[in-house]
């Protein structure tokens, strides 16, 4: 509010898909409405101009209606100064149409529908199309996705065997201790990768399964906020227990924005069909001067599994309390979807 306003030009000029604004009277009041329209409104600024003229963000709130969707936008901020260090001139590009904001997330979804609303309607961010073309047979598209504050999850696949299916449901470990009588807000979607780990000669083929969850956008974006609840240091898990697994970890993390080549997917991500269309995903990217990008441990480019019909549920304070996902609409609704990470296109840089 006051800091804002002291920082804008009298006769500052602002333009956005909310309307114009030529006095910072008339600025004020755009963001003020904005604020009030959205219930828990947030705003959450993550890369800056060396110059200071831009910046970009990713904003949220609660739309009003009665089964109250969280929706999230990203965006970017053009910005020009006046003599006096003043903003003269303000230019918001959103990344994603206002229509589309009301289709993809403020609507109501079948699953939502379907359970009479038993869990709140999960935040389900909009990926920016940026390309489609084909991977293999199957339609394929090229997305950035906006920076999340994530729990992540990790445990090494030891047994060598694809039976054990370990990618298939989150560790113990991943969930809290303390019980909570409801989901405060629920997240969509939850996103699993296998990494097969660099080997050193002749020894065992180790994977690395990775579970990426995003945290309810009302928790920011930094990983270090002291709001944040402490994780146990206690990672037990059947798989550790039967000596499959080892080396588990869980952190909260901030997911950075991310290029992916994806396409639809209702399989799992250690079936023998998510290599197939990896291996495809990966050979339309290269055909389209995309470079792919290796694991995170430095392994083969893994298949990346987005679990769009999941429900992640989180109490208040951020803490993971289920996970659900349904196969009721198979084909119908919300399909989930398979992809491999690829280096920005230049075109395409922030």
């Amino acid at each position: 509010g006051a800091a804002l306003r002291g920082m804008l030009a009298a006769d500052v000029e602002w333009s956005s898909p909310l309307g114009e604004a030529k006095t910072t009277k008339e600025a004020m009041k755009l963001v003020e409405d904005a604020a009030k329209f959205l219930g828990d409104a947030r705003f959450d600024a993550y890369a800056f101009a060396s110059d200071g003229g831009a910046l970009r963000w990713v904003a949220s709130g609660d739309w009003p209606v009665a089964w109250r969707p969280r929706v999230l936008v990203g965006g970017r901020t053009a910005l020009r100064f006046d003599a006096n260090g003043k903003v003269a001139a303000v230019a918001d590009d959103w990344d994603t149409e206002p229509f589309d904001i009301v289709k993809k997330q403020a609507a109501p979804r079948v699953w939502d529908v379907y359970d009479l609303w038993a869990t709140p309607p999960a935040e389900r961010p909009c990926d920016v199309e940026l390309d489609t073309f084909k991977a293999g047979k199957a339609p394929a598209r090229l997305v950035r996705t906006h920076p999340r504050l994530v729990l992540r999850a990790t445990l090494d696949d030891v047994s060598n065997s694809r039976k054990q299916r370990l990618a298939s449901a989150l560790p113990d470990f991943a969930f809290s201790k303390k019980t909570a009588p409801t989901a405060a807000a629920t997240t969509t979607p939850l996103q699993t990768s296998v990494e097969a780990l660099p080997r050193d000669g002749d020894s065992p083929l180790v994977r690395r399964i990775r579970w990426t969850l995003p945290v309810p956008s009302t928790a920011g974006l930094d990983p270090a906020r002291p709001t944040l609840p402490a994780l146990s240091a206690d990672l037990t898990d059947g798989s550790l227990e039967l000596g499959v697994a080892a080396n588990p970890t869980l952190a909260y993390e901030l997911e950075p924005a991310r290029h992916y080549v994806s396409a639809p997917f209702s399989g799992d991500a250690q079936d023998p069909e998510a290599d197939r269309l990896r291996k495809d995903l990966i050979e339309a990217a290269e055909a389209r001067g995309l470079a792919v990008k290796r694991g995170p441990a430095g392994g083969p480019p893994p298949a990346v599994l987005r679990k769009w019909r999941a429900k992640l549920g989180f109490g208040d304070d951020s803490r993971l309390i289920y996970a659900m996902y349904t196969t009721y609409f198979d084909g119908i609704a919300n399909a989930d979807d398979l992809c491999v990470e690829v280096e920005a296109p230049v075109a395409a840089a922030p």
